[in-house]
């Protein structure tokens, strides 16, 4: 870790074989295992390619997970934990804030669609320290982004209503948090609705090839046909 201006994105990654449970009904657990990997190479892809962040880092305590953030040239932080995001996300910023970095923006590992255009808006509008920046999700009330200076500006909250509940605890703070809505970044992959959005609209991405090559897409489809045709006779 060597910059210390502005903000350094912080990817939390769970154990690849604990990931993605809410999509046992659709997909088996190595085509869990799969698909979380593909996405957090999407979101490792497009940060990597962000110019105006400070560094990336992911923690994690999946030696997989380590490797991919490695090739991808993040900062690796060993979360021995495994606790939960919030626990993750709370040690990587006593860490940032331990080597005197300015900022933290946490990103899901489960957002295929983010843009490096993306990243760059956020950091566009995010104000000097204290000060907060979220990206709200786009149907679940969750936080698809949250951007911190100090990286400990506010407890992190992560979870059910986590949206809300990061806004009320920067405003306990006296910090007017910014609020960013973003098409791309607002889209995560965690329940089987968010699946068949996903695929309802191609994208370049290693999670929609995967998808589709696999062959999971298309018996998705028939599922959803099946249960179509099953409404209309009954």
């Amino acid at each position: 870790m060597s910059a210390s201006h502005g903000l350094w994105a912080v990817v939390p990654v769970k154990l690849f074989a604990r990931t993605k449970r809410r999509l046992m009904p659709q997909l088996a657990i190595h085509e869990r295992e799969a698909l979380a990997r593909a996405m957090l190479a999407d979101v490792l892809s497009a940060l990597a390619r962000t110019l105006s962040l400070a560094g990336i880092m992911v923690i994690t305590g999946d030696a997989d997970a380590a490797a991919m953030a490695q090739q991808a040239g993040a900062f690796v932080l060993v979360d021995a934990e495994n606790a939960g995001t919030a626990a993750a996300v709370t040690q990587a910023a006593r860490h940032l804030a331990a080597a005197g970095r300015d900022g933290m923006l946490v990103i899901p590992a489960d957002v295929p669609l983010i843009t490096p255009a993306d990243v760059e808006m956020i950091v566009a509008a995010h104000r000097a320290a204290p000060s907060v920046t979220l990206v709200p999700a786009s149907i679940d009330g969750g936080t698809n982004a949250l951007a911190c200076s100090p990286p400990g500006a506010v407890p992190v909250c992560f979870g059910d209503d986590s949206f809300r509940r990061h806004r009320e605890a920067a405003r306990a703070r006296g910090i007017e948090p910014q609020i960013l809505p973003l098409e791309h970044l607002g889209n995560d992959i965690d329940r089987p609705d968010d699946l068949a959005t996903f695929l309802s609209r191609p994208s370049p991405t290693q999670s929609y090839a995967y998808l589709t090559t696999s062959g999971i897409a298309e018996r998705l489809r028939h599922v959803s046909q099946d249960r179509r045709d099953a409404c209309r006779a009954g």
